[in-house]
């Protein structure tokens, strides 16, 4: 009985030791955690362009407006929205739309079921028709994957955002915009990010969300890869 009794003293007394260990171990982060809860600006490295693709050199977009932005850290070329009705306005919405069965992930989507101008309102419809508008010279403009999007998510900025650069996309919306990224467990979902909150999530393709479609600058070696 002595021994029984001694065993469970033991083991109470080694629990009771492992719980102390782990509250050592944890103090300082209570302690310095306050300073570290903070994140940091993510520093964004960009060259502003005009519509014919030349190199902008203000910083006021009233005074002089740009079309594009090129990140030179990522090497992604970036459209920028507008605030005037058309194409490119920042409200406008589009569901999730590609009739290619090799770049759909399985699941078409749902065709113009959203509220645009300038084009039916889908993804695939408004790559067509901006790809024909040749912004910023360019006519290969595609819809961001899952980690081309996140290069531009400033997750330093908190809730409702918009979680993005307002330097460079002085159009800002705090809303939700489409990847290309089917999700893999449920074909007729995609990846989009959140720029009210900076994070990704899963949505429906049959809904109606933003988009910003990016274009593939040719490789230039002076660029960082991109660190958050």
């Amino acid at each position: 009985m002595k021994k029984m009794i001694s065993k469970k003293v033991s083991a109470k007394r080694l629990n009771s030791s492992r719980h102390t260990v782990a509250l050592l171990l944890l103090l300082p982060l209570f302690v310095t955690g306050c300073e570290k809860l903070t994140p940091k600006p993510f520093v964004f490295d960009m060259t502003r362009i005009n519509q014919d693709g030349s190199v902008n050199g203000g910083n006021d977009y009233v005074k002089q407006p740009w079309a594009c932005v090129r990140d030179n850290q990522s090497g992604l070329i970036w459209e920028v929205k507008k605030t005037e009705p058309g194409l490119q306005n920042i409200n406008n919405t589009y569901s999730w739309y590609d009739a290619d069965s090799k770049t759909n992930g399985g699941w078409a989507g749902k065709a113009n079921a959203g509220v645009c101008k300038g084009s039916d309102c889908d993804t695939e419809s408004y790559i067509k028709a901006l790809n024909e508008t040749k912004l910023c010279g360019l006519a290969d403009w595609h819809l961001p994957s899952r980690f081309e999007l996140n290069t531009i998510v400033d997750t330093s900025v908190a809730f409702p955002g918009p979680s993005i650069s307002k330097a460079y996309f002085p159009e800002s919306l705090p809303g939700t915009y489409w990847t290309d990224t089917t999700f893999r467990t449920r074909r007729a979902a995609v990846w989009v990010w959140r720029f009210d909150a900076g994070s990704d999530s899963v949505l429906e393709k049959s809904e109606a969300h933003s988009i910003r479609l990016t274009h593939i600058a040719p490789k230039n070696p002076e660029m960082k890869a991109v660190t958050k």
